[in-house]
């Protein structure tokens, strides 16, 4: 009640100005043909700064939305070509777009005799240390499949093949779209990314250092935003991936949107069958010298399913409401070979053989609903959001493990795990102008309950019975609240941000098999700090400090037992604490070249370790915390123009990192230095355009572990068809088979371990996607809470 009241005080106030679309179409002065992948730039006459940035499709066509009144220069470069500009006088009472018609690009000749290299694209810039990258014709991601590829090549961001991501703090950067969360599991991330071609992209922005304006989970965000248009009518999508390596694997994902004067429709349909591969293999020296390896094999296959829809309502020009729903459906069987072998030292004679084959069926029923409402004032805005998701997890596993030498069965198991969580999540926005300052303020609540069961069943005589070693039965309640305030200014060539989070939780952990309760109460204060200092039109130096959070997800609390052999598992520990993350951050920026430099230290990491039993030769990974870490890294990122078919772009990151890890007795501050290389080389030969890519990441790791260097080469060509509506790429990546994740233990005397992840990376992936309807209008994705991911 009080939330509908809420809303009718704002009915009747708003005020503002509509906005408009520029476009037109850049030609050759004697060809008079359309002029591919030029940079645009609309300059305010007022401010001199450029409002917009976009370049030329495979015609030569531009556009620019969301316009607001005012006088433009229009501003058009393409290497080989004399720059042109056009003023422009943009009055949304006189029309609601513009067409600027052919402009003409005439060449010039002191470029075209050499190869000059330049500072780059427009779509590359940096403002405030935060990096913004334009993607929707953006030559570099013209290649790419879809968002998941352009996330690869973004500078600063590592994105592994399970689609995991980090940022240069070594922290885990949250997915925003349209400048709210989206938080999604790593799987969910997959998803999602892969149903995104940069057609539909706009820009992506890198922000290494949160304010306080956002949650303190949130240790760095890529802000994901959608190309969009105000034009009416039906809008549509259709992009599908085929993969093929050891398995095939295809994606679908459909997009419609319909748009009339004051609602608007959307619908994404998401579908993908098709099987995907991992191994693990690792060799372990026993205490007694013996020789254990564990290979493992696993194929899954995929038959899974999402819906979006939501209906988003204009009560004025000024205000909008949005409800929205969203169900993900996973079905996977994953089925998994395992071989134990053990030898003797010398790995000649082999002493036992042990077979562990497991028929795992995972599902997730996930479902979302929620209502958000946003607000334009004469100086204020307004956002609020409040979500209620179910997730349901569902598992059941057949594990037999069978001595392959005697042929005899060795233990039976059956497993039926079942996880229920329920997210409630509320939050409310505000900012205010004052002058040519801005205050915001807001405040977050969010309860969450999870019910965990996970059964054991072993076969003993004939007959199964439950393991009451093996199972367990867990409850979690947890209940944030949080508020926040900023201030923003500016002095002469100087900007700034000063603000303050504060977060209360309180949670209760019980495990109801073993009797333990665990209550936590505590209350954390999150400052941040932003300076920047504007050197010249191109040139800019910021510095940012930030505090930071980082809650346990809810499986790490979970004292459930994860088996990958017989000997071999994981477990979740109830103890563990929120680690606490202090950062500093010096960055330049020149015209598209971007030097940032990062240090910090994060208390109470958390981590998972192993432990080694020589009794019973088992392998345990316990998550923990560890005292502490200090991290610091540079990071050196530009792209470069050598001429109008030929673009590179280079990113290099040197990291060090120093643990203190407490570990059997001992305590090991291992310093580790290593370094990043990744670039992609861009050919644009008439239609086509061709991509190389590649990355390398030398000898790394941490307290206790060494990882091996690691590099992997991508081969792309994308070419249009139909006036741009039909986009088709074809992908060869990792084509050297390399990418192989290596861990080797470090502390030999405690445990000789020596094991690998493999993705099957190696794949040749077939992308489409094709474009339709009369209107360009994309709306914004469904919301996600913040606790949806730790959900996953």
């Amino acid at each position: 009640m009080k939330f509908i009241l809420g809303l009718s005080l704002f009915l009747g106030i708003l005020l503002t100005a509509k906005a408009q679309t520029i476009s037109g179409r850049l030609i050759d002065g004697n060809t008079k043909k359309g002029l591919i992948l030029a940079n645009l730039s609309l300059i305010n006459e007022d401010k001199t700064t450029p409002a917009k940035y976009t370049g030329s499709d495979t015609l030569g066509n531009f556009e620019f939305r969301e316009i607001k009144n005012g006088k433009y220069t229009l501003l058009a470069t393409l290497m080989g070509y004399q720059k042109t500009e056009r003023s422009i006088i943009v009055n949304h009472q006189l029309s609601k777009a513009i067409n600027l018609g052919d402009i003409i690009l005439t060449e010039d000749p002191s470029l075209l005799k050499e190869v000059t290299i330049t500072g780059g694209l427009p779509s590359f810039s940096t403002k405030n240390g935060q990096l913004k990258i334009g993607i929707a014709n953006n030559a570099f991601f013209k290649s790419s499949a879809n968002l998941l590829d352009v996330f690869r090549k973004l500078p600063g961001l590592q994105v592994g093949q399970d689609g995991s991501m980090q940022l240069a703090s070594r922290a885990t950067p949250t997915l925003f779209v349209d400048g709210k969360p989206a938080n999604m599991s790593s799987e969910e991330i997959l998803t999602y990314l892969s149903g995104l071609s940069p057609e539909m992209v706009e820009s992506i922005e890198i922000i290494n250092q949160p304010s306080s304006k956002y949650d303190g989970e949130y240790q760095g965000i890529i802000d994901v935003k959608l190309k969009r248009n105000q034009s009416l009518g039906l809008k549509g999508s259709y992009n599908a991936r085929l993969q093929r390596n050891n398995y095939s694997l295809l994606e679908h994902n459909l997009s419609l949107g319909y748009k009339t004067e004051r609602l608007s429709y959307q619908l994404t349909l998401g579908h993908t069958a098709g099987s995907t591969y991992y191994r693990y293999h690792a060799l372990q020296f026993l205490a007694n010298s013996n020789a254990m390896t564990t290979d493992t094999r696993t194929a899954t296959a995929n038959q899974n399913f999402n819906v979006q829809a939501h209906l988003a309502y204009e009560i004025k020009p000024t205000q909008s409401l949005e409800v929205f729903v969203r169900t993900l459906q996973v079905k996977r069987n994953a089925v998994s070979a395992n071989h134990l072998i053990t030898q003797d030292n010398r790995q000649q004679n082999t002493i036992a053989l042990v077979k562990s084959d497991n028929d795992a069926r995972p599902k997730q029923h996930h479902y979302t609903g929620g209502l958000n409402y946003d607000a334009r004032f004469k100086n204020s805005e307004l956002h609020i959001i409040a979500s209620l998701s179910q997730i349901n997890n569902l598992q059941t596993e057949d594990i037999q493990n069978r001595d392959l030498l005697a042929q005899d069965l060795l233990s039976y198991w059956k497993t039926d795990s079942k996880n229920n969580i329920l997210i409630r999540n509320a939050q409310a926005d505000y900012t205010q102008n004052i002058g040519a300052q801005k205050l915001e303020m807001g405040a977050k609540f969010a309860y969450t309950s999870t019910h965990n069961n996970l059964r054991y069943d072993t076969l003993g005589n004939d007959i199964f019975s439950i393991d009451l070693k093996r199972s367990n039965q867990f409850r979690y309640q947890e209940y944030i609240s949080a508020a926040y305030f900023s201030y923003l200014g500016q002095w002469k060539k100087f900007s700034y941000s000063i603000g303050l989070r504060t977060e209360h939780t309180r949670s209760v952990a019980n495990s109801i098999t073993t009797g333990q309760l665990t209550e936590r109460d505590y209350l954390k204060w999150l400052p941040s700090i932003n300076l920047n200092y504007t050197l010249s039109n191109t040139e800019q130096l910021s510095f940012n400090y930030s505090r930071r959070i980082t809650r346990p997800t809810f499986a790490a609390l979970n004292p459930f037992r994860f088996y990958y052999s017989p000997r071999h598992y994981w477990i979740g520990n109830p103890y563990l604490q929120p680690s606490t993350t202090s950062l500093f951050a010096l960055t330049y920026s020149r015209k598209s070249l971007n030097i940032s430099l990062n240090a910090g230290r994060e208390t109470d990491v958390m981590s998972r370790y192993p432990e080694y039993n020589p009794a019973t030769d088992e392998l345990i990974f316990l998550g923990r915390n560890l005292p502490y870490r200090n991290f610091a890294n540079i990071q050196v990122s530009s792209p470069i123009t050598v001429n109008k078919w030929w673009r590179m772009t280079h990113n290099l990151g040197l990291f060090y990192n120093k643990e203190l890890t407490p570990y059997f007795g001992k305590t090991y501050r291992i310093p580790i230095h290593n370094y990043t290389i990744n670039g992609s080389q861009i050919l644009t030969l008439k239609s086509l355009l061709f991509d190389v890519s590649y990355s390398y990441e030398s000898k790394s790791g941490n307290g206790l572990y060494i990882m091996s260097p690691v590099y992997g080469i991508d081969f792309g060509m994308q070419k249009a068809w139909f006036k741009n509506k039909l986009n088709t790429r074809l992908t060869l990546y990792d084509a050297f088979d390399n990418l192989k994740r290596r861990l080797i233990f470090r502390e030999k005397s405690i445990i000789n371990n020596d094991f690998y992840h493999y993705f099957a990376a190696q794949r040749l992936v077939l992308g489409i996607t094709y474009n339709f309807g009369s209107s360009t209008y994309k709306s914004k994705e469904n919301k996600r809470s913040d606790e949806e991911n730790r959900a996953n």
